[in-house]
């Protein structure tokens, strides 16, 4: 009787449509994906030092890396330990995600306001999918202080609002 839940009726649809046509690849190749990453790194510990926290923002919520094969590189061990694009992409996510976090630790809470209002919409939208990343990672003991992710989250709702969890939350261009 629970044969029919075992059955892919999606091979009898032609007009199906695939997580691939929903969203365009990252344009970038691994390679140069992970240099970008590492320069923006150094480029936002500069920011920080400087006391520049918009900017670092800005910089590294522009051109983030995203998509299926950045997160399968996350979360799904190469089918040959020996594969370069898989650990280019696992490396350029997690540079891009210890930047951010870099950023979020060393911000006071009363300064957080401002720099989320110094942003564009598109990068409050990636701001909060990096927030809810690092929320996600929070618990394996990486270092990642959940409170602060949530003093963030409370502050970006308050500025972009509620609209900008639905986006994170339904975007298929994931971080």
């Amino acid at each position: 009787m629970d044969n029919f839940r075992k059955i892919d009726i999606d091979q009898y649809d032609e007009d199906v449509i695939s997580n691939e046509e929903l969203v365009e690849p990252y344009p970038k190749s691994p390679e140069q994906a992970l240099s970008d990453a590492k320069a923006k790194s150094t480029e936002v510990r500069t920011l920080i030092g400087r006391g520049d926290i918009a900017g670092a923002l800005a910089l590294i919520l522009t051109d983030y890396p995203y998509g299926p094969n950045v997160v399968e590189a996350k979360s799904v061990s190469p089918a040959h330990p020996f594969d370069l694009s898989f650990w280019l992409n696992t490396l350029t996510q997690t540079i891009t995600l210890q930047s951010l976090l870099e950023i979020v630790n060393s911000t006071k809470s009363s300064d957080i306001p401002a720099a989320v209002k110094a942003t564009s919409l598109d990068q409050r939208d990636a701001l909060m999918k990096y927030l809810y990343k690092g929320l996600e990672l929070g618990g394996e003991g990486e270092g990642i202080n959940c409170a602060v992710l949530l003093g963030w989250h409370e502050r970006l709702t308050e500025v972009a609002g509620t609209g900008c969890i639905v986006r994170a939350m339904s975007d298929r261009r994931t971080v």
